[in-house]
């Protein structure tokens, strides 16, 4: 066998170990008529009941591909214990990939994963206005912060992941936007204003 088919094996079964996993991100809430509730994107989200219905749905899409990457993870163990065949190795590598990317961190102090239970909690005590930053309190999530409609006070400096919503780009181009984030933002925290 060439080199070159080898490496192609090997890309092949990387992208497969990388994208097996994602299969409910990428399309089980796009492909499903679900956002009734929700804003189109990228609009502000109202931090309200349809949000954290939608963030406790996230994280069971989430929690679903550590589900499928078993499926991968066995088949390239199996296949690598009888022969090296590159495939497999790619498999393996791609589901590994998986798996350093949803339990390391992007930010310390945040929790694990892309939507920790503790930003559910976050988000849902904003609900109820304890502290009020004005007269008429409306906390909205927008792209990098969820923000005070009316007076543009941060209430929480953390910026929106994926909430499966079909992206203003279309589905197969938000999709491969989603896959290269996975489902986690692009953007850093707002900087803080003095």
């Amino acid at each position: 066998m060439s080199l070159t088919a080898d490496v192609l094996r090997l890309i092949a079964g990387l992208f497969a170990g990388i994208i097996i996993p994602r299969l409910p991100l990428l399309f089980f809430t796009r492909f499903l008529n679900m956002e009734r509730s929700l804003s189109p994107h990228p609009d502000p989200i109202t931090v309200d009941v349809p949000l954290i219905q939608r963030m406790v749905l996230m994280r069971r899409v989430h929690w679903m591909g550590w589900a499928l990457a078993v499926m991968p993870l066995g088949f390239g163990l199996l296949v690598l214990r009888a022969s090296a065949e590159p495939f497999a190795l790619g498999l393996v590598a791609g589901v590994a990939w998986f798996a350093i990317s949803r339990t390391v961190p992007q930010h310390l102090g945040n929790g694990l994963g892309i939507l920790p239970m503790s930003l559910v909690k976050e988000v849902n005590n904003l609900r109820e206005v304890r502290e009020r930053c004005c007269d008429r309190p409306f906390p909205q999530w927008e792209v990098r912060a969820v923000r005070c409609r009316h007076c543009r006070s941060i209430l929480l400096n953390r910026p929106r992941p994926d909430l499966g919503r079909v992206r203003a780009d279309g589905r197969l181009a938000g999709a491969f936007r989603v896959l290269l984030s996975d489902g986690g933002s692009p953007f850093p925290p707002l900087e803080e204003e003095e």
